[in-house]
């Protein structure tokens, strides 16, 4: 067998394992969503969106791009990537202490009757900086990476089940803060290595290091966010909580299809950090990566075209009526997300902060231009188009950029630079 074709099969591997347990974990979170939406009602559930698009603003500010950098750079590290673990969680740890403060602080001012549910929200920066799963990933144990991707949703899914119904805010606030912990509980064991850590490699990267290369992801994360959350805040603030609930539902049910293009960021960021040395086989692994993410989308809004209209309206029942047609105006977006997910991954492991940062800076200005007309309107479905178009945007501005930065070998590599960077 040619080493070509091992590392396809490798990396056939990679994305089965990974995306066979997020697409596990999105079956464990539409079961979740099945209690949760009946249990807690539209209003309640509107409310719920509002609250997790702050937590996923948070998380990232919290984050700082920092998990991205410790996975692309800890094959790398002088004595492997958990040398990197003191200064990253020492980091992490300080920075979820300061956002949690400042948003709790926010909320005692402008809405206090919020501040016991967003206090435990909040509590899950914590638990997400603690979890070590990117640790298996770095030591290219997918496998073992994507079962701890099953800890969180089966947990939560487990607990409520025991909670039971009417599900109010701050109950449900304190089962996800409880799932959260219990997922980095479960993945602490990988702090022992795997094998013996490598002798060569560069030295562990400093913490003021480590912000200069992730503050540019953050901001990047932090747009991603912007989509994912924005439209959902915004109509539950302008167009009332009962449309949101109907709204956040559609947006869960596709986000459940978006494991395989996860799982592909994943391995792009892993794979092509550790290949950075070897720029042919880099563009190869990318080019593998992005016919089979783009093919894997296609098949899934078709699915999606095809099965939502029955499902959707047989589980959720009439009070959520106004799905239906936003979960199908939601499905180009679907499909968009698979090979910008893939284009993300390898500019952040060629350390291409800059394009990352101009696509989502593209994807933001004509998200704002289309999401202003649809709310003022009144339409959920206009909303949900409006995601399409940003990510058009954005990922015309990441395919020049991946070209240009892949499509020819540096040819005078800089002490201490990847042969493929920016």
């Amino acid at each position: 067998m040619s080493a070509t074709t091992a590392e396809a099969r490798r990396g056939l591997l990679r994305l089965a394992a990974l995306g066979g347990a997020r697409a596990l974990a999105a079956a464990l979170g539409f079961l979740a969503t099945l209690q949760l939406a009946p249990a807690a009602g539209p209003a309640v559930l509107g409310q719920w969106s509002m609250l997790l698009a702050v937590q996923g603003w948070a998380l990232h500010l919290a984050e700082c791009g920092l998990r991205s950098v410790v996975t692309a750079e800890g094959a790398t590290t002088a004595g492997g990537p958990r040398r990197l673990l003191p200064v990253y969680l020492g980091t992490r740890l300080l920075l979820a202490s300061l956002v949690s403060t400042l948003l709790l602080a926010g909320a005692s001012v402008l809405a206090p009757e919020t501040v016991p549910a967003l206090a435990l929200v909040l509590t899950s920066l914590f638990a997400i900086a603690l979890q070590l799963d990117w640790l298996a990933l770095v030591d290219d144990r997918p496998v073992l990476a994507g079962a701890l991707l099953l800890v969180r949703p089966a947990a939560f899914c487990l607990l409520l089940v025991a909670a039971g119904s009417p599900l109010g805010l701050d109950r449900l606030a304190a089962l996800f803060a409880l799932a959260w912990a219990l997922a980095a509980l479960t993945s602490w064991p990988l702090l022992k290595a795997a094998g013996p850590p490598p002798a060569a490699g560069a030295p562990p990267l400093s913490a003021s290091r480590m912000l200069r290369l992730g503050l540019p992801l953050a901001l990047v994360t932090l747009s991603n966010q912007g989509l994912l959350a924005a439209d959902l805040f915004l109509v539950g603030l302008l167009l009332g909580a009962e449309r949101a609930g109907a709204y956040y539902l559609a947006t869960s049910l596709v986000v459940a299809g978006l494991v395989l293009a996860n799982a592909a960021n994943q391995a792009a960021l892993a794979r092509t950090g550790a290949l950075r040395a070897d720029p042919r086989a880099a563009r190869a692994e990318l080019a593998r990566q992005l016919a089979t993410g783009t093919g894997l989308g296609l098949a899934l809004a078709l699915a999606g075209a095809l099965l939502g209209p029955v499902l959707v309206p047989l589980l959720f029942g009439p009070a959520f009526a106004e799905t239906v047609p936003v979960f199908l105006a939601l499905l180009p977006w679907l499909v968009l997300q698979h090979p910008s997910a893939v284009l993300q991954g390898a500019l952040a492991a060629a350390r291409g902060q800059r394009p990352l940062l101009a696509g989502n800076l593209a994807m933001a200005l004509v998200f704002a231009a289309a999401l202003a007309p649809a709310l003022a309107a009144g339409s959920t479905i206009g909303c949900a188009l409006a995601r399409s178009l940003a990510e058009v945007a954005r990922l015309l501005v990441l395919a020049r950029a991946t070209r240009r930065i892949f499509a020819a070998v540096q040819r005078k590599p800089v002490a201490g630079c990847p042969a493929i960077a920016t």
